[in-house]
């Protein structure tokens, strides 16, 4: 609970450093230069024709840097406001890079994550794209990586995923990825604290919250440290509530945007459908990202 403390105050920071580096041309969106043109219009052909016939999208996004941003944030942020995968299937897939920071990540939709998933995507970023972008191969990764997505999305990955799962170790890496996975959690976990909380008309609810939460503790571990889980989950509990009630009254009285951590709503939303008419690239489907995937760096 310390860390959903941290992160109570660290999330909006965050979340501000996020900055939508544009709108998409197509699945493959090279904001820093790192593909040559050439290769980057064969890999649009390629998901551009798997997209066709299997109906997920898979998109490539490559931005010059994060701007303090972590990069699961940042995919989440992207998946979102870019819309990948069909409204209602959820079937798309980023591989976000960012070469200044030297990170990459693989994000997942929701209706994706029973074939690409957390197994298969980790050995993707580290046995695949990591070792080509040390060697400055970066064409080779990215193309080799979205194959091999494509693989387990058509349901051709299950010997990747069996060889990640009986060769992986418990590794720093690995409990890196878990506390990412748990600080994407915690995100979600705010904003959802913070839309009940923020509208409640007392700010004390948040205190009573943390205090049976505290108690639930007690129950499962003693009476020495369920004293202690009361107390301190009560006190985080009244400050926070404290904070994003007032955040929200005084938005709503100036009548300006109330910020996501204070039960505003999020930015983005998709592009409305990939069925455009015309020259040019018509958007995604409106998917959602399901919080699964894999991060590295190289």
């Amino acid at each position: 609970m310390g860390t959903l403390f941290i992160a109570a105050f660290l999330l909006p920071q965050a979340a501000l450093a996020y900055k939508n580096p544009g709108a998409p041309s197509g699945f493959v969106n090279d904001f820093a230069g790192m593909i040559p043109a050439g290769e980057r219009q064969t890999l649009e052909s390629k998901l551009s024709a798997f997209e066709k016939s299997s109906g997920s999208e898979i998109v490539v996004a490559v931005i010059p840097s994060l701007d303090g941003d972590t990069v699961e944030n940042f995919a989440i942020e992207l998946f979102k406001d870019w819309g990948i995968g069909k409204k209602g299937q959820d079937n798309g897939a980023l591989l976000l890079i960012s070469r200044d920071d030297r990170k990459l990540r693989i994000e997942v939709g929701y209706g994706l994550e029973g074939t690409l998933t957390d197994a298969t995507s980790f050995q993707i970023v580290n046995q695949t794209l990591t070792p080509a972008f040390k060697a400055g191969r970066y064409y080779d990764g990215i193309n080799a990586a979205t194959d091999q997505m494509m693989a387990a999305i058509s349901g051709q990955g299950e010997s990747l995923a069996s060889q990640t799962t009986a060769g992986t170790k418990w590794s720093f890496k690995s409990i890196l990825n878990l506390a990412a996975i748990a600080f994407v959690l915690g995100h979600f976990i705010i904003i959802w604290l913070g839309s009940i909380l923020a509208r409640s008309k007392s700010w004390w609810a948040g205190g009573v919250m943390g205090g049976i939460l505290g108690g639930i503790i007690w129950i499962f571990t003693s009476i020495v440290i369920g004293v202690a889980a009361i107390a301190l989950l009560a006190t985080i509990g009244f400050i926070f509530d404290y904070i994003i009630s007032n955040a929200f009254k005084k938005h709503k009285t100036a009548g300006t945007r109330i910020p996501w951590w204070a039960g505003g709503p999020w930015v983005g939303g998709g592009f409305g459908g990939s069925g455009s008419s015309g020259g040019g690239f018509g958007g995604f489907g409106g998917g959602s990202s399901g919080g699964g995937g894999s991060s590295g760096g190289w």
